[in-house]
């Protein structure tokens, strides 16, 4: 036998145990209750929806069982299955019919609902909101919630039991990673145009056009010349002084 199949034989015999339990507390009322009733629970239909089908981490779905035909339907156990890897069960969102007690239990990856009317409780007719309940989004991913097994008692303690019930997918979102950085987006480079160098004028010795280049290349030789005039003009002079006081004496 499989760790699966033994889990759910605990939660299937839990419930039972609830609910035989709950009718003896409740004196054999409900067991004296017309037999034509007794017949009409195996014409019970069970079907679950989830809402949204589609979350993001962090967020909350909720599931939500019916009956439809249902008839004097005294007390019931639903076993949903889920991957706890990427869905927590929130033990306390379980909500189930007025008139009745409602209980939980939780293995791996399987959470029971069990419901049983109370007292002079009558059973339940028609289309029923038989519970709801939520899971919180763990992760990301596609995954899958299924009615595994419906166990259904009327008030003459009669049971049926359905398998593969139903089943509904489910995607998760998952948040982006904090820890990891975005890659940044390279952008195309620009190569610069290169720009002509700047000439500087009179920097150019040998343009002919650049008369200060020129003169000062060849100032040297004229500052020769102009000093040698000098001297030569300075010389006449004195010259011609000493002819003068000569002439006077």
């Amino acid at each position: 036998m499989s760790d699966t199949t033994g889990r759910r034989r605990m939660l299937r015999a839990r419930a039972i145990a609830l609910v035989v339990t709950t009718l003896t507390l409740a004196g054999g009322s409900a067991l004296a209750a017309p037999a034509a009733f007794a017949v009409a629970v195996p014409d019970t239909a069970i079907t679950f929806e989830v809402a949204p089908d589609e979350v993001t981490e962090g967020e909350t779905l909720e599931v939500t069982a019916t009956a439809t035909d249902a008839a004097d339907l005294y007390a019931y156990d639903l076993t949903f299955s889920y991957d706890p890897a990427l869905l927590e069960f929130d033990a306390e969102s379980v909500v189930g019919p007025e008139g009745g007690f409602t209980a939980t239990s939780v293995g791996d990856g399987l959470v029971a609902v069990t419901h049983t009317r109370l007292g002079t409780s009558p059973g339940l007719d028609g289309t029923v909101e038989l519970g709801s309940f939520s899971f919180l989004a763990l992760g990301g991913g596609d995954t899958v919630i299924e009615l595994v097994s419906a166990e259904l008692v009327d008030s003459n303690d009669d049971t049926v039991t359905l398998t593969d019930v139903d089943e509904v997918p489910v995607t998760l979102i998952a948040l982006p990673d904090p820890t990891q950085s975005p890659s940044p987006t390279p952008s195309d480079s620009v190569t610069p145009t290169p720009s002509s160098t700047p000439t500087v004028a009179g920097t150019d010795p040998t343009t002919p056009d650049q008369p200060l280049a020129a003169t000062g290349g060849d100032a040297t030789p004229w500052l020769i010349a102009g000093a040698a005039g000098i001297v030569l003009i300075a010389g006449g002079a004195l010259l011609a002084i000493r002819r003068r006081q000569a002439v006077s004496e």
